[in-house]
């Protein structure tokens, strides 16, 4: 690939001479007596660029003179050793300015700006280093899950967002006119990524997901990241999990390793990584605990302040800020679910299911999948839908679906539990909630 320009980053003091070209975003002019100092800033840092009356064209000496904060620049030059912070600064051949309005709507030097009109200008929120490192990092945990599962055998795949099917159930979906059809944004790829666990075995898909609930929490948006996974031949929930330890402890290893100066931008530790086995304790057993603590489920879910303090006593009982719960109720598990062959003595039907809590919040939820045609129909019409509407994802489990599993992990709250951010929208270039459809 051409090289276009450096980065700040790629610049050192043994290229002391050579001729470079830096673009970027003016931070600072200080003028002394007859030399200007500019100081550039791009993705990466910062660099000094020095004219002196003496030594660079008239015309350019003018024009840093001109030159205010925020202004866009590509400067053509030459890169010497200096007594700067960086150890070199550049002296300008050439200086081209990109037209730009002034003031700017947002001040980029004030990272207390409210983070709906950060949001609002995104692209002039990221020219702050310390937001901007927040998407350097969240770019780590993408490519760090990728890269696992790729090296373990795993095929990405792609798959529709428009779909026929509501695979999770419930009213919470955007309803779409698909050339005067009825269709809807996808809640997951899970009717698709179950089909390919049927032929290609081990997949995994990154991408979109939709859930049209008015929810206006810090942890909940309309439209979010999903990394979801589906393997073949499991023999049970636990293969699960153990993938799913994997995967977390390698994506808290590159980050530690990768990512290190973007947390220390962030003023944010990293995360530990953590041990396997991470903790287990039951549905039952959560919310045993939670009837001492006197938090009240929600129907049979768990609010969120039961994760929050479940969270709390594994932290103080384990050391762990990973642990996973086991085994919900088929009363609040979708269709595909498998259940256990046995029930509770209280005559509950109990799944093979698992969701992964991380810092008191649920990142990640899975199960073993019902692969047997005849059970799975039946469990279809158990929740009140119609086998008729699954026609094709149906079929398939006709002809030899093989036991398999899985799990999505939710990108945008890993990504704001690992760097501790307030709001999930932080962690989200152009987030969706019920009250904002733009940028």
């Amino acid at each position: 690939m051409r090289k276009l320009k450096f980065f700040t980053s790629e610049l050192s003091p043994d290229m002391d001479g050579m001729q470079v070209r830096v673009a970027g975003w003016v931070v600072k002019v200080r003028s002394v007596g007859k030399i200007i100092f500019v100081v550039l800033r791009d993705r990466e840092g910062e660099v000094q660029v020095i004219f002196k009356q003496n030594e660079v064209p008239n015309e350019l000496f003018q024009l840093a003179k001109s030159l205010t904060s925020m202004s866009a620049i590509v400067v053509d030059g030459i890169l010497r050793k200096a007594n700067t912070k960086e150890g070199f600064e550049i002296v300008p051949k050439n200086v081209t300015v990109v037209p730009s309005e002034t003031p700017l709507p947002i001040d980029v030097f004030q990272e207390t700006t409210e983070l709906s009109k950060r949001i609002n200008y995104r692209s002039l929120d990221l020219r702050v280093i310390k937001h901007a490192a927040i998407f350097r990092l969240r770019s780590i945990i993408v490519d760090a899950f990728r890269e696992i599962l790729i090296k373990n055998g795993f095929v990405e795949i792609q798959t529709p967002v428009i779909a026929l099917y509501v695979a999770e159930g419930g009213a919470n979906v955007f309803q779409v006119d698909y050339f005067g059809r009825k269709a809807y944004l996808r809640q997951s790829p899970q009717i698709y990524k179950q089909l390919m666990a049927g032929a290609l075995e081990k997949v995994f898909e990154i991408g979109p997901a939709f859930r049209a609930e008015p929810s206006y929490t810090i942890r909940h948006l309309t439209e979010f990241i999903s990394l979801d996974v589906e393997i073949a031949w499991i023999d049970g929930v636990e293969d699960l999990m153990d993938l799913l330890e994997d995967i977390v402890i390698h994506i808290t290893t590159r980050v530690r390793n990768d990512g290190k100066k973007y947390f220390d931008i962030l003023g944010v530790e990293p995360p530990e990584i953590p041990e396997k086995p991470f903790p287990v304790m039951s549905y039952k057993e959560a919310t045993l605990l939670l009837k001492e603590a006197n938090i009240p489920l929600e129907g049979k879910e768990i609010p969120h302040m039961g994760e929050k303090y479940l969270g709390e006593y594994v932290k103080e009982k384990y050391g762990y800020e990973y642990f996973f719960i086991t085994d919900f109720p088929w009363e609040i598990r979708p269709f595909y679910t498998m259940k256990y062959d046995i029930k509770l003595p209280s005559g509950e039907t109990i799944t093979k299911s698992v969701d992964l809590i991380f810092r008191g919040m649920e990142i990640a939820t899975g199960s073993q999948r019902e692969h047997r045609y005849d059970v799975l129909v039946s469990q279809i019409r158990e929740k009140g839908l119609r086998p008729e509407v699954f026609g094709y994802y149906l079929e398939a489990f006709k002809y030899g679906m093989p036991p398999h599993g899985g799990f999505a992990i939710g990108l945008d709250r890993i990504t704001m539990l690992m760097l501790n951010l307030d709001n999930v929208r932080e962690a989200v270039l152009f987030p969706r909630d019920p009250e904002r459809l733009e940028p």
